[in-house]
């Protein structure tokens, strides 16, 4: 159980970090184009402090490209240093654009929150409070400050706008920035994250709840209940869409012999038995390359992608040790006709009739 819980939570990661580097692309190219407008005074940011942002910013995110490129995604150390880089680079634009990316400081978290994982999350917080003070103290002396955190504004715009003269008066200047910086623009934005978090969670929670039952919800609608193999509508499907392009398919027809008379003689229960018996030996039998389906009321069929030379034998001869078995431990007659074929995946519907003709005179043979 722990080697599967590892392994599915190694495949999130993956999966989690190729979606993470693709944002970053994204980002990557919106930088670009933040700074082409730029260029093109569209916006009207200082061109020197945009291009030393956004030059700065794109380092580690290509650093990220990078480090997908060469090293396995699927490893648990990934995910943090695919956060740090990626807070790195929003720290970078938010010291230099400052309040033209204040948003993109929720971005780290809402990407941690797919890992479901609590450590990540914690450091993703905990990386982003820095990331803040680091924004707001480098935005207001080196970066493109946002004025209310140079005259400490209180009230509205018009309270301190003159009419005669056109013009903005401020009555005292931040004279203090190591305080009052802290106190009022990093630790509200700190607790609004923090309030974010649990909603983040939530929503990241359901996400996964759906995704489970909608997994659950495919599983039932392609298992058969009484037995758990593949139901004929799966095999159907399979043998449409995938078995007739694979290059060869063995196909093995299974049919219980004598379940009409066994329900008439000692019950349904006891027929019903009967067929999970006969399931509950055929998933022994399954392999990576074979797949097992209920067909019918007693008849079963599995289908081997690729079989390899000799497979097939090595399949009847299993079944036949325990079917011997079975015979000796039952009280109740067991006998069951098979029938097999091997042929190419574009033949797969003449594959499936050798197999069931085979299985039919089989069953002949041993009614005879």
């Amino acid at each position: 159980m722990d080697d599967r819980m590892t392994y599915e939570q190694s495949d999130l990661d993956y999966r989690v970090n190729k979606y993470t580097i693709k944002c970053l692309k994204i980002t990557l190219g919106v930088m670009a184009l933040m700074w082409l407008a730029n260029v093109l005074n569209i916006f009207i940011v200082d061109i020197k402090l945009m291009s030393t942002g956004v030059l700065i910013a794109s380092i580690p995110i290509v650093g990220t490209l990078l480090l997908a490129k060469f090293v396995d995604l699927h490893k648990h150390w990934v995910k943090y240093v695919v956060i740090f880089l990626t807070v790195l680079a929003i720290t970078i634009l938010g010291v230099t654009l400052t309040y033209n990316v204040v948003l993109l400081s929720v971005l780290p978290l809402l990407l941690a929150t797919q890992y479901s994982n609590k450590r990540i999350i914690v450091y993703t917080y905990i990386l982003t409070i820095i990331s803040i003070y680091i924004t707001v103290m480098g935005g207001y002396f080196w970066g493109l400050c946002d004025a209310n955190m140079l005259a400490l504004t209180t009230t509205q715009t018009n309270q301190y706008f003159d009419m005669a003269t056109n013009s903005i008066h401020f009555e005292t200047a931040n004279s203090n920035p190591w305080i009052a910086l802290p106190l009022y623009y990093v630790l509200p934005r700190c607790m609004i994250l923090l309030m974010l978090l649990p909603v983040i969670q939530s929503i990241s929670a359901n996400i996964m709840d759906y995704a489970e039952y909608a997994v659950s919800m495919k599983q039932r609608s392609e298992t058969d209940e009484m037995t758990g193999v593949y139901n004929k509508n799966k095999y159907l499907q399979m043998k449409t869409e995938y078995y007739s392009k694979i290059d060869l398919v063995g196909v093995i027809f299974w049919d219980v012999n004598n379940l009409k008379q066994t329900n008439d003689t000692l019950g349904h229960e006891e027929g019903d038995s009967l067929i999970s018996t006969t399931a509950h030996m055929i998933k022994k039998l399954n392999d990576a390359n074979r797949k097992a389906y209920r067909i019918g009321g007693d008849e079963f069929v599995m289908v081997v992608s690729n079989p390899a030379e000799g497979e097939m034998q090595e399949i009847l001869d299993k079944w036949n040790i325990m079917v011997e078995r079975m015979a000796g431990d039952s009280a109740i007659p067991y006998s069951v006709a098979i029938g097999m074929a091997i042929g190419k995946g574009k033949n797969i519907e003449d594959v499936v009739k050798q197999a069931d003709d085979q299985m039919y005179r089989k069953k002949t043979e041993q009614k005879s």
